[in-house]
């Protein structure tokens, strides 16, 4: 009967509320979230408890702070850039605008990504390291993939992997900028044509850039 009682205990302090496998993903998804609407200055622990539907002391067990939590959303929904291999670097550069305009137009990652590469300026101490790491990916895919378009004979050596990837998601995100928004749009057939158009001048550009008699490449 003892065995019986202290079984029963037992199984009474383990029992309770099951323990919530998506807390996590929801805690990181809104905390990108609510970065890309409000900024640092707008970012607190109370207002993704509330936007992911979990109590604040479930956060508080798994981030110490809010800085925590915004770092952890950050690495999870990496913004980093991984290069891209399709064979050519036509669809190379199609692959990578077409990422950049989705993540712009569809969920939190584009905003974000600009969110952090303002307030790294302003708030060096936090989110420096985040941006640096974002931006080496970046130029690592950049050189990685104009590499081998020029051992495949599609660019002239000396192209430049920064002015290439420069002209190619600044133009990608100005047209973001610059289209009209709403809660899940979609990449258009507008869209789809100006990526093409933009990665075939880049390309006619950084060619013809090469082809000059002052080239050094």
């Amino acid at each position: 009967m003892a065995e019986s009682s202290e079984t029963s205990l037992t199984a009474r302090r383990t029992a309770g509320r099951p323990r919530d496998a998506g807390l996590e993903h929801r805690a990181l998804a809104a905390a990108l979230e609510l970065y890309a609407d409000a900024g640092w200055a707008g970012f607190s622990l109370d207002t993704v408890a509330r936007r992911a539907a979990v109590g604040k002391a479930a956060l508080y067990r798994r981030w110490k702070n809010k800085e925590e939590l915004l770092l952890a959303a950050l690495d999870a929904y990496s913004l980093t850039v991984e290069p891209i291999d399709t064979g050519n670097i036509r669809d190379d550069l199609l692959a990578v605008a077409r990422a950049v305009l989705t993540s712009y137009l569809r969920g939190s990652a584009g905003l974000a990504g600009l969110r952090l590469f303002v307030e790294a300026r302003t708030q060096p101490e936090l989110l420096a390291k985040s941006w640096d790491e974002v931006n080496s990916s970046r130029v690592r895919a950049a050189r990685t993939m104009v590499r081998r378009a020029v051992e495949r004979g599609e660019l002239p050596p000396g192209t430049s992997a920064t002015v290439l990837l420069e002209a190619l998601t600044g133009g990608v995100t100005t047209h973001a900028l610059a289209a009209p928004a709403g809660p899940g749009r979609e990449v258009s057939a507008d869209d789809e044509q100006f990526t093409v158009d933009l990665v075939e001048m880049i390309l006619r550009g950084a060619r013809c850039q090469c082809a000059r008699p002052d080239c050094t490449g």
